[in-house]
């Protein structure tokens, strides 16, 4: 990770061995200067062709599991509601970044590969609007495909992610008002009231925002059930494709393992045999001698997940002001 080892209050100090005393914390950040326009389809298994020369070597490994992923809006306002993204630097951080950590873990002697991507719902709406995120994520998962194969690439993919310090409660509620029947209604009657069109077109914003999240302690399970062979294409059946790019022309996603979407990902879970927490202490104990206490700060609201979020509010302003004028436009109140 960037930072090497993490905060004491990740680490669940109560519990003796603590969860982190198992790993080795290498602090290290992985390269993005790969070529966008070089290789963006032209994708080799050879790393000496794409790789940089800087990468760092990782001890022998049986498998890796991705969590790299990075959505974050540009600081600076820009335009007249203020928030904007850089497609070329999301495309980067999301595809660049793990298509050298695929080599890396590659490299390293892994033979299967899991990676945390998005639902369907969510890649679907967000597919032109914030198109180099989308194209990092594609550009990954096909690097892990031709490293791995489909069948040993396995994409996880769920829209919101919640539990442990990162919305502990209000993901929970969240849920509750996604899953209610209220909100089961609005989404039905909507659905039917577009479908009396001769064309209907689907509202996949309103699908994204009213999925269900997942808590992340079932996407960790199933991770490391994926790494481990117990996840495989048999439970999950093929890929759903059906994108298209800004220009009307299809997009194929390589189909490799996908678990898409809550419910899916709750399912295979439910399948998933893991061993439990008791067989697996004695390893803690084995480790933790080997590696060094973690450091000790103070945690920030809602696991850090605030930070850097301003900009989301850059466009309130500015739609303040029009709901003000059609307000007065309304009112008569210039009259």
């Amino acid at each position: 990770s960037r930072s090497g080892k993490p905060p004491s209050y990740y680490c669940q100090d109560n519990e003796i061995p603590r969860w982190s005393d198992a790993v080795s914390w290498i602090r290290y950040e992985i390269p993005d200067t790969n070529n966008r326009t070089a290789i963006t389809d032209n994708i080799t298994a050879n790393a000496k062709e794409i790789m940089p020369t800087t990468m760092l070597p990782l001890p022998p490994i049986d498998a890796a599991i991705s969590c790299i992923g990075n959505l974050q809006p540009r600081q600076q306002w820009k335009q007249l509601f203020g928030l904007s993204f850089d497609d070329e630097r999301l495309y980067r951080e999301n595809g660049i970044v793990n298509e050298n950590a695929c080599h890396m873990a590659r490299k390293a002697g892994a033979l299967r590969y899991a990676y945390i991507s998005v639902s369907y719902e969510v890649a679907k709406c967000l597919e032109g609007p914030i198109e180099g995120y989308l194209d990092g994520k594609r550009h990954a998962e096909r690097s892990a495909c031709r490293l791995f194969g489909v069948d040993d690439t396995i994409v996880v993919g769920p829209s919101l992610i919640y539990g442990g310090r990162r919305f502990p409660r209000s993901g929970v509620w969240y849920r509750r008002f996604v899953e209610s029947g209220l909100a089961k209604a609005y989404v039905g009657g909507n659905d039917f009231l577009r479908g009396l069109s001769s064309a209907p077109v689907e509202d996949w914003v309103e699908k994204m925002v009213f999925s269900s999240p997942v808590n992340v302690d079932v996407v960790a399970k199933v991770l490391s059930g994926a790494v481990m062979g117990l996840v495989t294409r048999d439970l999950v059946g093929a890929r759903r494709q059906g994108f298209f790019d800004q220009r009307g022309k299809p997009v194929v996603y390589d189909d490799v393992v996908y678990v898409d979407g809550t419910h899916e990902i709750e399912r295979i879970d439910q399948i998933v045999n893991l061993p439990k927490t008791d067989e697996v202490s004695p390893l803690l104990s084995e480790k933790k001698e080997s590696v060094g206490h973690v450091t000790s700060q103070q945690e920030p609201a809602y696991e850090g997940a605030l930070i850097g979020q301003r900009p989301y509010l850059y466009p309130l302003p500015v739609a303040a002001t029009f709901l003000s004028i059609f307000y007065g436009i309304a009112t008569n109140q210039f009259v």
